[in-house]
């Protein structure tokens, strides 16, 4: 069942959906672990997080007003896992023959390289720079897909994307993280009822299109 506030017209996911863009190269890198990559608390639930809630945004200042942002439900420390970024696992439009996972008239018929359709969302998470491979929860997705950027709410993000594995599904993904304290000190975690912000900065949203976001 989804979440208090979520769209009725978005379907909600507990796991990643897959896009017929993925071949099978892009599979591999999906399903092989890089290193350094932390795990998926293994308690995490699928569905709904207790740690978040979405709320309508009536605060004229805000840049995201008449919209929607994540809000913490309990007061979370330094270094703390919220909940992972899910939407439709993606690659950029086929640009040689490797064939997609999902079989397709045009397997063995490739046709010219077709739009991006995802090249304009405002929720396509880079999750492999060198692949093409996204995260887009922009038409389907969890509570993630409301987190809005520091900028013009607050000094400093209290949130930042890392890279995460689920054993469970052998498979790559993006999570949601407290900021850690850090040497400077400046990680404070967030308060109960502060909104979850990140940074979008390159390297996440719209980083496989080597843009800004």
């Amino acid at each position: 069942m989804p979440p208090k506030n979520w769209p009725p017209s978005l379907p909600y996911l507990t796991n990643p959906a897959y896009s017929p863009t993925l071949t099978p190269t892009h599979l591999t890198a999906l399903h092989t672990r890089p290193q350094e990559t932390k795990d998926l608390p293994p308690n995490t639930p699928k569905g709904p997080s207790t740690l978040v809630k979405i709320t309508p945004i009536t605060t004229l200042s805000h840049p995201a007003n008449g919209q929607s942002g994540l809000f913490a439900t309990k007061d979370l420390k330094p270094g703390t896992f919220i909940l992972q970024y899910i939407g439709e696992i993606h690659a950029t439009p086929l640009t040689t023959n490797d064939p997609p996972s999902v079989p397709s008239e045009s397997e063995f018929n490739p046709q010219p390289q077709k739009p991006d359709p995802h090249a304009d969302s405002n929720y396509d998470l880079s999750l492999d720079r060198e692949m093409g491979i996204g995260i887009d929860a922009d038409k389907k997705g969890n509570e993630a897909r409301f987190i809005n950027d520091y900028r013009g709410v607050a000094e400093r993000p209290n949130a930042e994307f890392k890279e995460i594995w689920d054993s469970a599904r052998k498979e790559r993904g993006m999570g949601v993280w407290v900021l850690p304290e850090g040497k400077s000190g400046k990680g404070k975690g967030v308060r109960k009822g502060e909104e979850i912000l990140v940074s979008y900065g390159r390297g996440f949203w719209g980083a496989r299109r080597g843009e800004e976001g």
